[in-house]
């Protein structure tokens, strides 16, 4: 009887560590699928195919070389930190630092597109206004088709951008199934904008009750705990379109113990998940390079790039300026 109740006990805890594990496999899906989207893309590196591209000029009158320099260095740095797993090969290095690999991802990116921003004279410190900026060049048509995805509008209405195979979810769409096609990245992506969307409104709700702003009161005069529609378009309507950037922004602060927890003990393909991100941030970090050199020139990027550690960045930046820059 007792060994019987320790058997119960047992499948009770792998039943439960598989249930916790969902999410985590359900994010590992979703990166693949951003990940055989860009790859998919043929054209990523044609960037002339762009106007946006082709007629971009230095913007920023105060114009310091020397802020581009420090933000491009530090993205490869951080960059170069996230790759050194790859190096390794190691399955359990893999799993056990994604709490940093995280925060690396986002970082990397961030930077290379604030040293473009910095050359149009928009630059800021403010995260949540540099992904608004960014997400306003995506609705603009500024970027490639590869990253220029994205959902906008209000509760329970969302549509979807630059996703040309998802022609809406099916009742029986799942976040775990295997992708093997273009159609069914394109469901994975829509899945993730439509997460990251709704926890945007969620954390901004969070805001407001914080603050509790009057404009969300009851009639009681307190901060209203149930939201209708209505009120929940109020803050739809303040949020600019979910991008990538706010996919990565998200992966930023899902790097804390109990979500990396979920992660660790998940069964997934951690080296493939770090290629995917590593591919990912390879692939943002061209566009915004490709952006600067578009903007200073070739010579003042070179010297940008001959003046950082090349052991550090041969496999990404120089790599990236050589093949598909230069």
């Amino acid at each position: 009887m007792g060994l019987f109740s320790i058997s119960t006990e047992q499948i009770k805890l792998e039943e439960e560590r598989a249930k916790k594990a969902i999410p985590s496999r359900v994010f590992f899906n979703h990166f693949f699928a951003i990940n055989y989207h860009i790859e998919s893309a043929l054209d990523r590196y044609d960037l002339k195919k762009a106007p946006y591209y082709c007629g971009l000029k230095l913007q920023n009158r105060n114009f310091d070389i020397g802020v581009v320099r420090k933000l491009l260095w530090n993205s490869w740095s951080t960059e170069y930190a996230f790759s050194i797993g790859a190096e390794l090969n190691n399955e359990d290095y893999y799993k056990f630092s994604l709490h940093w690999n995280f925060p690396q991802a986002y970082y990397s990116a961030y930077l290379a597109m604030t040293a473009f921003h910095e050359t149009q004279g928009i630059a800021n410190d403010q995260h949540e206004k540099s992904i608004k900026l960014f997400g306003n060049s995506i609705k603009d048509k500024h970027y490639p088709e590869a990253v220029s995805f994205y959902a906008k509008d209000l509760h329970d209405n969302f549509s979807y951008s630059g996703l040309k195979e998802f022609k809406g979810f099916r009742d029986n769409h799942n976040g775990l199934s295997k992708i093997e096609s273009l159609d069914e990245a394109h469901t994975q992506i829509a899945l993730f904008l439509k997460s990251t969307r709704i926890k945007n409104a969620e954390h901004k709700r969070e805001r407001l009750k914080a603050a509790n702003d009057r404009s969300f009161h009851n009639k009681e005069g307190k901060f209203r705990q149930t939201f209708k529609k209505e009120h929940w378009d109020r803050i739809y309507t303040s949020l600019p379109e979910t991008t990538i950037l706010n996919i990565m922004y998200r992966l930023r602060i899902k790097a804390n113990y109990h979500d990396i927890e979920t992660f660790v003990n998940a069964d997934i393909d951690f080296k493939k998940f770090h290629e995917c991100l590593g591919n990912i941030i390879d692939y943002l970090n061209f566009v915004h390079e490709a952006y600067v050199v578009k903007v200073i020139g070739d010579v003042e990027y070179k010297k940008i790039l001959d003046g950082f550690p090349s052991h550090l960045n041969k496999d990404t930046a120089i790599k990236r300026y050589t093949e598909h820059i230069a």
